[in-house]
């Protein structure tokens, strides 16, 4: 269950709990009328809904604040799992100096998630780096990772090693590139960016993964 629906299934619990102590307390300790019982009731659930309606947020501001606030808020989510899949997959790298390269790119992916979480506004202006960089830095380390889970022999470990550092520095680059342009409140809408970065991550070795949906139609 998504933490939101969590939240909204706890408030509609906790506020029925209430309202339905409540009841109680009015008819069976004061003996009320049942039907102003009822009616008093009905009132205390509506206000403790209202009082416990969780509030989504991105970052201090109040989704509903913004204008398209809960499209804005499901694309941060698409960048925060992303970035999820990325330090998962770095927390099984132990080669070194790759490890440290790793780690450089989630710093920077972690600084631009920051920076969105903290002007959602920019959110779409950062649509490309959502949809294509982000996710392709993802795919680039849970492929390393699936690689050498298969046991690979020291040769072939070695080649793998070296294209994915090489695709590491170029994402890097990439994404200092992005950060700069979505501080400069560019559109990130490059397509010579993104043919530039493709190519080279494809000279350097690395194949995108099919989508699912591409695999299942075989």
């Amino acid at each position: 269950m998504k933490p939101n629906k969590w939240k909204e299934t706890l408030s509609v619990v906790l506020s029925a709990a209430l309202a339905l102590a409540l009841f109680l307390v009015l008819l069976l300790l004061l003996s009320w009328n049942i039907i102003l019982c009822m009616i008093l009731t009905a009132a205390a659930y509506i206000a403790l809904s209202l009082i416990f309606r969780p509030v989504s947020r991105i970052g201090k501001i109040e989704t509903e604040s913004l204008a398209n606030g809960e499209f804005l808020n499901e694309r941060l989510t698409e960048a925060g799992a992303d970035y999820n899949r990325m330090l998962k997959a770095v927390r099984q790298i132990c080669e070194q100096p790759l490890l440290d390269e790793c780690r450089d790119l989630i710093t920077r992916a972690g600084n631009i998630l920051k920076y969105l979480t903290d002007n959602p506004e920019k959110i779409p202006a950062a649509r490309r780096y959502i949809d294509y960089y982000q996710e392709m830095a993802a795919n680039v380390l849970e492929h390393y990772v699936e690689l050498k889970k298969t046991g690979l022999s020291t040769g072939e470990t070695g080649k793998i090693l070296r294209s994915t550092r090489e695709s590491i520095s170029t994402l890097k680059s990439a994404f200092d590139l992005q950060f700069e342009k979505l501080m400069q409140n560019e559109l990130l809408d490059m397509e010579a960016d993104l043919k530039l970065l493709k190519n080279t991550l494809k000279s350097e070795g690395y194949k995108e993964p099919e989508k699912k949906g591409q695999e299942t139609s075989k």
